[in-house]
């Protein structure tokens, strides 16, 4: 499951857009941003970076038209080994051979498009060290109790097995470590299951899944669910979402993540 494909699907959204919060007119003044995605774990080979740019308000999305070919990238892992990035289609950009992250790697991405320069750095967070998980059953969510490491944040989807899992649509909350508190550990929780996964035809059918990520996952979270999803991309902007990509007129996630599996709640 790629469940963090919501990120990308709400970068994608931007692509048509431009910054404007309010309802737009395609004939207000169009400005070209560069778009940037990658989700890095350690459960799969390095999945590449994806370089797009905003279009005009009256342009349908096209990859063809969004994708950006031209541009200059390469990966520094841990300060000091360099991976160039060569693009291959539909604005993916990615290594000439496969490889792994590790946990506690720290990558950082750096680029050039034209007048357009952008920078990155995440670390690969640890697989999530559950202690216990729970069902609350007056709100109807999982919680669960996490070892906390330095520069992570956490969170949690709920699942039901159906013969395959079906998943929680998005996060509920990220929990971030008192950097000063003495507690090594955080509580997650999910969104309460939906009415119809509530009834005893459910029970030891329920699971939790954590997520730890690198921690400027948070500032991301808490600012895209302020701003709220649009459905319709020719009124989206990004609004204030905080990402974690540096650059004038850059926007976008090059981030962190890792998940524990499947745990029964009951």
């Amino acid at each position: 499951m790629k469940y963090i494909k919501l990120i990308f699907i709400f970068l994608s959204l931007l692509c048509f857009g431009c910054e404007n919060e309010e309802l737009l007119n395609p004939e207000l003044i169009y400005k070209q941003q560069v778009v940037v995605h990658c989700q890095i774990s350690t459960g799969s080979y390095f999945p590449g970076v994806i370089l797009t740019r905003t279009l005009p308000l009256d342009v349908s999305f096209d990859i063809k038209i969004a994708e950006i070919k031209d541009a200059t990238m390469y990966l520094r892992i841990d300060g000091y080994k360099v991976i160039p990035l060569h693009y291959t289609e539909d604005g993916m950009y990615e290594p000439l051979y496969e490889f792994r992250a590790i946990e506690n790697e720290h990558f950082e991405l750096f680029g050039q498009w034209g007048e357009y320069s952008f920078y990155a750095i995440t670390k690969i967070p640890i697989k999530p060290v559950v202690n216990s998980v729970d069902i609350n059953l007056s709100g109807y969510y999982s919680e669960a109790d996490v070892t906390t490491f330095k520069g992570e944040v956490y969170s949690a989807l709920w699942a039901v097995d159906q013969g395959t899992f079906v998943n929680a649509p998005d996060f509920y909350s990220v929990s971030v470590p008192e950097t000063s508190s003495v507690n090594n550990s955080v509580r997650v929780r999910t969104a309460s299951y939906p009415i119809e996964y509530q009834s005893s035809a459910y029970n030891g059918r329920r699971y939790i899944r954590v997520y730890s990520f690198d921690g400027s996952f948070d500032d991301y979270f808490e600012t895209k669910v302020q701003n709220e999803e649009i459905n319709n991309p020719y009124v989206q902007g990004s609004g204030n979402t905080i990402w974690n990509i540096q650059g004038e007129n850059v926007i976008g996630m090059f981030i962190g993540m890792n998940k524990s599996d499947y745990l029964p709640v009951n």
